[in-house]
């Protein structure tokens, strides 16, 4: 059983693109049975030794390190999306705030007057009220104009 490079390379290349929607978990994982299997094919072709002695090892070790490889492999994918993704949002939010109208020109409206005072604590009927701060609204906002 023959397998050429170029099939081997076409795993390889389809399982980096398949990772590339998914969770940091899911590119982990993926890439790493598709590592684990690539590795044991590559495990089954090299050298089995006299009668295949060898092969069922080669393909455990195969797959061991295809699959260590494969799980390198998904996490680096993963986060080079991650990245690629928050560029494009962060340019995304640039373009939308300079397409935003400017707010409306008007009148500007002041500040309110705001007096506090202190009222000492007191009893009423069957109940104490401590002594308390009360702000109370001297003067209400209101538009300005020119002459205010």
């Amino acid at each position: 059983m023959k397998i050429s490079f170029f099939k081997i390379t076409v795993v390889l290349v389809s399982g980096a693109i398949v990772q590339g929607c998914a969770t940091e978990g899911r590119s982990i994982a993926l890439g790493g049975g598709i590592g684990a299997g690539t590795g044991a094919l590559i495990g089954g072709i090299v050298d089995p030794g006299n009668n295949g002695q060898y092969r069922t090892r080669n393909i455990i070790i195969g797959s061991a390190f295809g699959g260590m490889a494969g799980m390198a492999t998904g996490a680096l994918l993963h986060d080079a999306t991650e990245s690629k993704t928050q560029v494009a949002y962060v340019a995304g939010q640039k373009s939308v705030e300079n397409k935003l109208p400017a707010p409306p020109s008007g009148p500007n409206v002041s500040q309110p007057q705001i007096d506090i005072e202190w009222v000492d604590g007191k009893i009423v009927g069957n109940r104490y009220i401590d002594g308390h701060y009360e702000r109370v609204i001297s003067e209400p906002a209101h538009w300005e104009t020119d002459g205010k």
